[in-house]
């Protein structure tokens, strides 16, 4: 795996849900490419895209609009968007880190901050964030990051994002 090939890592156990990440997104891109989300449970937790190695979104596009780079970030190209009426793509995503905007541009997802890194600064969420719960690594890199603390924390959010199929069926 090349060096190049770095993702975003959120630790949530450490995240404070300040909005911090989302609005240094803001700042950058206009349209914030990280959203916060609140859980049944009242925690406040950044969604966003994990440019998976084999990501259901691109498989899920039927226009090409989302294809993966060279450096492993799955990038968007809003003039190959459709907008489709079914957003295949927003609900292929198992994190939820696609996003239906209701402006110009139909979705919105994260590039790891494609410009701020053109010219070697870190994504603006990383450089942002207060309380060092994101950190812009390689892939490799991740697995020393995940304690117990995060991974209850991630499970948490995750079951927000996309509950268990057994809280949907009805009793």
């Amino acid at each position: 795996m090349p060096e190049s090939d770095r993702v975003l890592f959120i630790d949530y156990a450490k995240c404070i849900g300040c909005e911090s990440c989302e609005a240094a997104c803001k700042f950058i891109h206009g349209q914030p490419r990280i959203n916060m989300t609140r859980t049944a449970g009242g925690i406040m937790a950044p969604v966003y895209c994990r440019h998976c190695e084999s990501p259901a979104c691109v498989k899920a596009c039927t226009r090409g609009a989302l294809l993966p780079a060279k450096d492993g970030a799955i990038l968007l190209t809003p003039v190959l968007c459709a907008g489709c009426e079914t957003k295949n793509c927003v609900q292929a995503c198992p994190y939820g880190g696609i996003f239906c905007t209701g402006l110009d541009e139909a979705v919105a997802k994260c590039d790891l901050c494609l410009c701020r890194r053109a010219v070697g600064e870190l994504p603006a969420c990383a450089e942002m964030c207060p309380c060092g719960a994101i950190h812009f690594v390689t892939r490799g890199e991740m697995d020393g990051l995940m304690t117990p603390e995060y991974e209850a924390a991630h499970k948490k959010v995750m079951d927000h994002v996309r509950p268990p199929l057994s809280l949907l069926r009805p009793k």
